[in-house]
């Protein structure tokens, strides 16, 4: 589970809180350190969430702890929620029930890849106000390359706790340029699948149509929501609606236009209709004939 959790965006947690960056109780002013391969790392957006994961036959919690650079580096430790508290955690080699992870626009590492290790320690946890704070080291691997790099002198200060919930249900269906119309649904067998990721806290939904078929649709296709959407039309405006793609080349895709139509929001069932284009070293995609179908929880 956690190597799914590892991979998604980070949409809702950033955009949803930056909203309130001006506030006294801003949740993000925790803030997490690192020396990275020799390197001094300082994030300048740092949350934490609980991610329930009901998906795909996966079930079970596990606290991230996520902090993005203004490189656009990120940093996260992930491990298991069962029975968490104060104290030292030890995690070592391939598929580990905890984990930290550091990914760049060229290549990820992670401490739960073969020869990788982690230690966190935790200082303070506080269930009550959803607070932590700790320090961590480790040796990391490269996914793309066996390339080893060390993080030492980690600390994570006050991080804010959310909680995040990830399952999937529904549909959601899409053109990409002049492609085809394809569907992803709850069936991952395909390799056409649907991810929901809802929090609360923020009142976003964030839904993700996956296209692992090597090709020209291969990609992650994101609209994300308010949790109370209204029946209408509504331009993306990387605020309360907003769109992304991403097929994990070295092109940032920017969503550059589009909108969201709620056509319905009955009971805990949405549904609605999208396009937007999203834009990357001058090479734009258009994706059009967008509908949706999900009930949240």
């Amino acid at each position: 589970m956690k190597k799914i959790i590892s991979l998604i965006a980070c949409l809702v947690i950033f955009t949803s809180c930056s909203d309130d960056s001006s506030s006294e109780n801003n949740p993000l002013s925790g803030s997490i350190t690192a020396t990275i391969d020799g390197q001094n790392w300082r994030s300048d957006i740092a949350i934490g969430a609980v991610q329930s994961a009901n998906f795909n036959g996966l079930n079970g919690s596990v606290l991230q702890i996520l902090g993005t650079a203004s490189n656009g580096t990120t940093l996260a430790v992930n491990i298991p929620l069962q029975n968490l508290a104060t104290g030292t955690y030890t995690f070592s080699g391939f598929d580990a029930e905890g984990n930290l992870s550091y990914n760049t626009m060229d290549d990820s590492f992670s401490s739960d890849e073969t020869g990788g290790s982690f230690t966190l320690t935790i200082s303070s946890y506080n269930s009550t106000n959803g607070t932590i704070s700790g320090t961590f080291s480790g040796t990391l691997v490269g996914f793309d390359s066996p390339t080893q790099m060390a993080v030492t002198n980690g600390s994570f200060n006050n991080i804010t706790i959310i909680s995040q919930q990830l399952y999937s249900n529904g549909n959601i269906s899409l053109k990409l340029n002049n492609g085809t119309v394809f569907n992803m649904d709850a069936d991952s067998s395909d390799n056409l699948f649907l991810m929901i990721q809802q929090v609360d806290e923020a009142n976003k939904i964030v839904i993700y149509g996956n296209n692992a078929n090597v090709g020209s649709n291969f990609g992650v296709y994101s609209i994300m929501i308010p949790k109370n959407a209204t029946v209408g039309s509504h331009t993306i405006d990387g605020n309360n609606y907003d769109a992304g793609f991403n097929n994990n080349s070295n092109i940032d895709y920017t969503t550059t236009g589009g909108s969201i139509n709620i056509t319905s929001h009955n009971g805990n069932t949405i549904v609605g209709t999208f396009n937007f284009t999203a834009t990357g070293n001058s090479q734009t995609m258009t994706i059009s004939q967008g509908n949706f179908s999900i009930t949240h929880n």
